[in-house]
Parts: C-alpha cells; structure tokens; sequence
C-alpha cells in the first residue's frame, strides 16, 4: 500500500526525487479540433409541445411552397486545449487535459409549424447555441509503434460544464412572440480515447486523437422567465438535456519535458 501510493506521488510530481526505478516521461502538449454534433439533437419539452418535433433539431428541418425556409444543421463545434501525461514503465499512461469548445457551425435556419388555434402554417425562425469546458482524466496503454510512434489507448471520466441555449421567433404569426430558453450545469460524462504519436524530434512528437464522450446532465428548468411565447402564454416554461455525447477529433503536439 504505501509503495503504490509513493509511485503515485512520484508519477504526479514530475521534480520529485527518483525513489522508484522505473522508466517516467512526462509531457505537455497543446491540441485543438471538431466535434459534429456538438451538443446532440438539442431536444426540449417546447419543441415537442408547441412545434411537433420529438427530435429536437433534426425534427424542426421543415419546408413548404410559399414559405421561406432555409436548412437547420446541427452544430458543429471547434475546440481548443491543453493535456499532460505521465508514461511510466513504458506502457502505461495517464492524461489529464482541459478544453472549451464552442459552436461554430450550424445551429440556424428558418422552419414552419402548425396552428391548431388560427389552421394554417407559419414562419418559425429557429436559433441553437452550445458552448462547454471539460477537464478529461484517463488511464490506459502506451504501446510503441515502430521507432518513433506511440499508440495510447485509455478510458477515464470528465468534469464538464456546459451552456445549452435556444431562441424561436415568428413574425407572420397573427400574434407575433419569441421564444428563448437557457440551461445550464455540469455532469460526469465516460470517455473513450485513441491517440497516435510520431517523435519529430527526441522531445516533440505531434499527435492525432479520436475521443468519444458518452453523458448528460438531468433534465433542468430554464433559466429565462421572461419571454413570451405567444399562443396567450407568458413566460413558458420549457425543459432540456445538456448532452456532452459525441466524437472529438483533434490534433496537436507534445513536448516531453522530463523523465527518470
């Protein structure tokens, strides 16, 4: 028990004097990438009630001769970052990493949707923001790959905190309104992670990573009171999902700075 907790010490303080004899690398690294279907389908109890859609954005992608419409993509977001990890023995590793993301694409467009009160069908403007930071922790392998390539294959949980927010509008119903919501929390989301490696230098390597993030908060309660719906309804209340679920695609570099 306190050897395992002396090699924790010795692998999470990189100054730390050599007390185990093993093979330590540590590294920083910077990375930056996408993530499609930034923030998953954005579904909330609004679409469903008053616009019919049980999918959130992809079921408000609708048309109709005689009224403007223009596609609704899901967002696409862009993503900045910093990571370490600490190699030990030659094969197994630890990273840890922080990131934000935000959207960058997608996330607009104009729909329609059906009055049951006037029978006919309007204009609905449509509007989809997401933004969210996270700090990774993952454990896995380190496997060399030829001379100079590494292969890190590891799984962990993430601290993510992120901000959901929509907006409906239309200006050709008979009794005009706007509609916004806003959410936000953290949860715990499960990551999987693959990251190849190649050594550009005997201390810079540049990487390739594929993640995947698996979770979402609970149900929340928007956050905007004072907006108005229409339909003879101040101050809807609507209700939402934060999703942290996707891929993450990324690239980077790393520089190994230290090692015993």
């Amino acid at each position: 028990m306190i050897r395992r907790l002396l090699a924790f010490i010795l692998f999470t303080q990189p100054f730390s004097a050599p007390l185990i004899a093993a093979n330590v690398n540590y590294t920083i690294g910077i990375f930056g990438g996408v993530m499609p279907s930034f923030g998953g389908s954005m579904n909330s109890s609004i679409q469903r009630e008053y616009f019919d859609s049980e999918s959130g954005i992809d079921g408000m992608r609708r048309s109709m001769s005689g009224i403007e419409t223009s596609k609704i993509d899901r967002l696409t977001g862009i993503f900045l970052g910093i990571q370490t990890k600490t190699i030990f023995r030659d094969f197994y590793m630890i990273r840890f990493a922080g990131s934000y993301c935000n959207g960058f694409i997608g996330g607009s467009g104009k729909s329609i949707f059906y009055s049951t009160d006037y029978g006919n069908y309007y204009q609905l403007e449509c509007d989809y923001s997401f933004w969210e930071f996270d700090f990774p922790l993952t454990l896995g392998l380190s496997i060399p790959f030829w001379k100079d390539a590494k292969i890190f294959l590891s799984c962990g949980v993430a601290f993510a905190y992120g901000e959901y927010k929509n907006k409906f509008t239309s200006s050709t119903y008979p009794d005009p309104f706007t509609r916004k919501g806003s959410f936000s929390k953290w949860a715990f989301p499960l990551i999987v992670l693959l990251e190849g490696e190649y050594f550009i230098s005997s201390q810079i390597a540049v990487n390739s990573t594929i993640s995947y993030y698996r979770g979402s908060t609970k149900v929340l309660t928007d956050n905007t009171k004072n907006d108005y719906l229409g339909f003879g309804m101040n101050g809807a209340v609507d209700y939402a999902k934060i999703d942290f679920s996707g891929y993450r695609f990324s690239m980077g570099v790393s520089y190994y700075y230290y090692s015993i």
